[in-house]
């Protein structure tokens, strides 16, 4: 079985066959494919599609005409049912252009809500024909080295209607919202036609991920473009009011209107080709540019059964993502009820030349496309298979087999038993394995039409070895620091007890990095050669901790004066050095003096003792505001005053740790 799935998905990968969108040309259902139908090929598609959607009016006051009472609805719900027939043909005139037709008719049905006060629950219909839309439709994948990977193209659109409105009507009696003869208008599609015609231009890429990617048999299709469509109303508006016994209908209008609609149109679609079906999933939107807040967009999902005979069914189930406002869309009728409304305002308030958004709908189309007859497998094809495996061990490599400047889809071997099969075309044909830690190993294979070649490979392993060891600044070992060799997929070791560690990594420049609790990470750049051993050791100096206190005795100043001696910087040097090694610590600098002398100019003098010691370490570059000093004069000895010795490691300065 693992060795059957790779063949048959490297057989459809590179089958290129196309079945019609609604508009005839190679596509998905909404989305067109940049691949074109090819010289005298041909195709058509007959297809349904019913969509539905809900208007809810909350808090419907509603007027009877038989009694003369006033009732309030908490909620009404109308439900508009349309379905569309369709019919389209395209017939490839050169190997990159097509030409294609589409006719299509539809239907709507209005329900209303149904209460017995209100005395409705009807329905109202039309239906007609709807429009003829033609076009040309091309693609060229113009990269030579990605042949029937990349395609790029493009589409022209022309439609046309009748030039007779048809709308949809309230029939019967008012309904709280609509009257006798009105149009109901905030239907998403309130007509069959109003005389529009329409423009559309769009820009097509299609990739082949099987292409590039091993085993993904993915073809991916990116639309973007421009429609124009105009419409043409032509009706009576008149405005409506209760009265004691019914409604009065005290003034109307003839609305001659023309509404265009400037529209950007967005699509993608992905689709998994498998033998006997392809699955895909597309997203459309259409946003119209003329309108506030108005586009209409669809997330479709959908199988399309086909065999080699170039038949084919599709089932598609759109879901809507857009809202939709019924009492926006109602050609300014609301409006008008309270006063003026301009011919503006009527057009914003137009229903969608594309129809309007509905809540959800299916579709079902049969056809044919020539381009699918026998893709069963080209005639020139050859099988191909082997192993990897380790030259070492003999163990089973899991890797990556290519076809290098060859349209042919990538396969992997077997981690378990390293064997790889691959249907490829007869020929010359360049093979290259790559594996992670391996050398990459290449052939070239002369396999004729129909025949098994058998291409094994060994791999070389592409590692080495880099060891050292880790130490403090005394010198003495570090145990359990942690050496990271790397970054996207690093190897991590720790140190044994004597300080050593060792790592088997993939040849190349690597980031060392090195950690340990108490002490300043540190890091190295160091390159490894395959089966070799590189040599990197750390030497790891002590980091600061708060509360730390570290006294010098040998930091010597002019006898009874503030003025370091030259002996001193080395010691203050090695300071400056542990500061800028931890650039957040802060410090108090503390001057201590011993007895000798009065207790007021021993303070004195430990106070300017610590300012001499704070200006040298802000002169090497440490800021002032990193460091506060302060004298204890002869107060805080840590030995008694009662020898020369003792009081020599009395003078001293104390640095303490105040915060990291």
């Amino acid at each position: 079985m693992k060795r059957t799935i790779p063949v048959l998905l490297a057989v459809f990968v590179s089958i290129s066959s196309a079945a019609p969108s609604i508009w005839g040309v190679p596509g998905l259902f909404r989305v067109n494919s940049a691949i074109p139908l090819g010289f005298n090929e041909m195709s058509f598609n007959l297809g349904v599609s019913y969509w539905t959607a809900a208007n809810d009016y909350l808090n419907l006051v509603y007027h009877s005409h038989f009694l003369p009472q006033t009732l309030l609805f908490p909620e009404v719900t109308e439900t508009e049912h349309t379905g569309q027939g369709r019919l389209s043909l395209a017939y490839g005139v050169w190997d990159y252009i097509d030409v294609s037709a589409s006719a299509t008719y539809s239907g709507t049905s209005y329900e209303r809500d149904f209460y017995e006060e209100r005395s409705t629950g009807h329905w109202e219909e039309i239906q007609g024909f709807e429009g003829i839309n033609i076009g040309i439709h091309g693609g060229y994948n113009p990269i030579p080295t990605l042949e029937d990977v990349v395609w790029f193209g493009g589409d022209l659109r022309l439609g046309f209607s009748p030039a007779d409105t048809m709308f949809l009507h309230c029939l019967d009696d008012p309904d709280g919202i609509w009257h006798t003869g009105q149009i109901i208008s905030t239907a998403r599609k309130p007509f069959t036609t109003t005389g529009n015609g329409s423009f559309a231009t769009d820009l097509l890429i299609t990739g082949d991920f099987g292409r590039w990617l091993p085993m993904a048999a993915v073809k991916a299709h990116l639309n973007f473009g421009y429609s124009k469509y105009t419409q043409n109303y032509n009706f009576t508006d008149f405005r409506v009011s209760p009265d004691s016994v019914g409604w009065i209908y005290s003034d109307s209008t003839e609305v001659a209107l023309e509404v265009s609609d400037g529209v950007f149109n967005f699509g993608f679609g992905v689709e998994v080709p498998t033998p006997y079906a392809d699955i895909f999933l597309e997203y459309t939107n259409q946003k119209l540019l003329d309108r506030d807040n108005a586009s209409i967009s669809y997330f479709t999902p959908g199988i399309r059964f086909k065999n080699n005979s170039g038949t084919f069914v599709d089932i598609t189930f759109d879901l809507s993502t857009s809202s939709f406002d019924p009492l926006y869309y109602d050609l300014g009728h609301d409006m008008y009820q309270d006063g003026e409304v301009t011919a503006q305002q009527r057009a914003e308030r137009a229903p969608l030349p594309t129809g309007g958004v509905f809540d959800w709908g299916v579709g079902l189309a049969v056809g044919f496309s020539s381009d699918m007859m026998g893709k069963d497998e080209p005639s020139n094809m050859a099988s191909l298979s082997g192993t990897v495996t380790d030259s070492l061990t003999g163990e089973a490599v899991f890797s990556t087999i290519t076809f290098p400047g060859v349209a042919i889809a990538n396969v992997t071997s077997d981690e378990t038993t390293g064997f790889y099969t691959h249907r490829i075309p007869a020929g010359e044909v360049p093979v290259t394995v790559v594996a992670p830690g391996y050398r990459e190993a290449s052939a070239i294979v002369v396999i004729g039409r129909n025949q098994s070649v058998t291409l094994d490979f060994t791999l070389v392993p592409n590692l080495g070895t880099l060891s050292g060891s880790v130490k403090d600044g005394e010198g003495r070992p570090i145990a359990n620091a942690t050496i990271t060799v790397g970054t996207t997929t690093p190897v991590t070791v720790t140190t044994s007890s004597v300080g050593i560690y060792s790592a088997e990594v993939e040849a190349g420049t690597w980031p060392v990095a090195v950690q340990a609790d108490g002490y300043i990470s540190d890091n190295r750049t160091t390159t490894v050669i395959a089966n070799e051993t590189a040599s990197v050791s750390f030497t790891l100096r002590a980091a600061l901790r708060a509360g730390d206190v570290m006294s010098f005795d040998n930091i010597y100043f002019a006898s009874g004066s503030a003025n370091l001696k030259p002996e001193s910087y080395s010691i203050l040097d090695s300071v400056a050095i542990l500061l800028r090694d931890n650039p957040s610590a802060r410090i108090q600098i503390a001057g201590h003096t011993d007895s000798d002398g009065g207790e007021s100019s021993n303070q004195t003098l430990s106070e300017n003792r610590a300012h001499s010691v704070y200006q040298y370490l802000v002169s090497k570059g440490i800021a002032g505001n990193r460091m506060t000093t302060i004298g204890h004069g002869e107060a805080n000895p840590i030995v008694p005053n009662d020898s020369a010795a003792n009081k020599a490691r009395n003078r001293r300065i104390e640095f303490t740790v105040l915060s990291i």
